[in-house]
């Protein structure tokens, strides 16, 4: 193998996806692929044998899944880790289950593998597998941290999902405290140990997640589960209420707006802002606009600078803005362009977001 360039192995079922995301891969010039395995079980001999940098992971699998193969990397040998998913509801679950085992980050699967996105598709391999590898460091520190925290798994909800669709949750009036967060890479896994721990009569909080469609629902819903708030998917108009979290559909900006008097969610699927859709910048700018100082908004582990712009318009404006700490980050990357810009009040330890959450908005 070429000195300096990252080393990988390629585990998918279908042998037309596993040439194209090694020839993907090689043409980077960056990533030499070393092997590929057809299944979770052959992936874990050759894991033994290459020891290689990075892994791509399909989720769905005969003989060994994804998920389970995953947890035995994590458990075993852990190691940075890119799933691929298919666009399906059950894929999309399994995918939210791997990146809370410790999956970096996924790849939607383009349809057929020949898709005409594939071009889209190959940047997004490319970028995130080197992005792993640059974090590997993290993923240790990140084990550790997962076998010292409770097990979430068994974390239930004090106010069961039926009891909670029943509740009388209050519409946020205009002059009401609402708290925006904007996450990407290491979201799934974070948000666990904020979102959870709300109150039922939390402050009306909305977010934005960079995923596909289908996967956000799925997100939403596997939180929603665990969750005192209710956690649920936005749809365009959907009333801003206390104890709810609104989270961005894929694909579509979700922006804040008053109407007669109350706050709602406006949808659109206008061009990408700062490289995305959803964008974080497109909701926090909303907040700073509609709402100002009434706002409490973080910015969380991400790559990019998505967030940080709009983190600074709600500085501007009054509000009060929080960055995650580098050390707690999967991807020190937008709370640290928002931290350079001096768009945030705070900087916090994902351990104490919640906490500073709850004191904030207390005060507003």
């Amino acid at each position: 193998m070429e000195k300096n360039k990252i080393s990988a192995l390629v585990v998918d079922d279908s042998p037309l996806m596993r040439k194209i995301i090694a020839d993907i891969l090689n043409a980077s010039g960056k990533v030499t692929v070393l092997d590929t395995a057809q299944n979770g079980q052959i992936a874990l001999q050759k894991i033994e044998a290459l020891n290689p940098d990075v892994i791509t992971l399909d989720v769905d699998m005969p003989v060994m899944d994804g998920f389970t193969c995953l947890k035995s990397i994590m458990e075993n040998k852990p190691r940075p880790v890119v799933m691929l998913s298919g666009l399906t509801q059950e894929g999309a679950l399994l995918t939210i289950r791997c990146l809370e085992a410790g999956a970096f980050d996924f790849v939607s699967k383009p349809l057929g593998g020949l898709s005409k996105d594939i071009e889209k598709v190959a940047s997004e391999i490319i970028e995130k597998v080197i992005e792993a590898f640059n974090n590997k460091h993290r993923i240790a520190l990140k084990k550790l941290t997962l076998k010292r925290e409770p097990a979430l798994e068994t974390v239930k909800p004090i106010i069961s999902p039926e009891k909670k669709n029943l509740m009388a949750r209050p519409a946020a009036s205009v002059s009401s405290c609402i708290v925006g967060i904007g996450i990407s890479t290491g979201g799934p896994v974070a948000l666990r140990q904020v979102i959870p721990m709300l109150p039922p009569d939390f402050p009306a909080t909305v977010l934005v997640q960079h995923m596909p469609d289908t996967f956000t629902k799925a997100f939403a819903g596997r939180l929603n589960s665990e969750s005192q708030v209710e956690v649920k998917e936005a749809e365009d108009g959907d009333l801003i209420k206390v104890g709810r979290v609104l989270v961005a559909p894929g694909n579509f900006h979700m922006r804040v707006k008053k109407d007669r008097g109350f706050l709602k969610v406006s949808l659109s699927k206008e061009d990408p802002v700062s490289g995305h859709r959803p964008s974080v910048d497109v909701l926090f700018k909303s907040l700073a606009e509609e709402v100002g100082a009434k706002t409490v908004a973080v910015l969380m582990t991400g790559m990019g600078r998505d967030g940080a712009t709009g983190l600074g318009l709600i500085r501007q404006a009054g509000g009060h803005t929080l960055a995650q700490d580098e050390t707690s980050c999967t991807v020190f990357g937008m709370p640290k362009v928002a931290i350079k810009e001096n768009a945030a009040c705070e900087v916090v330890h994902l351990s104490k977001i919640t906490s500073r959450l709850l004191s904030l908005t207390n005060q507003k």
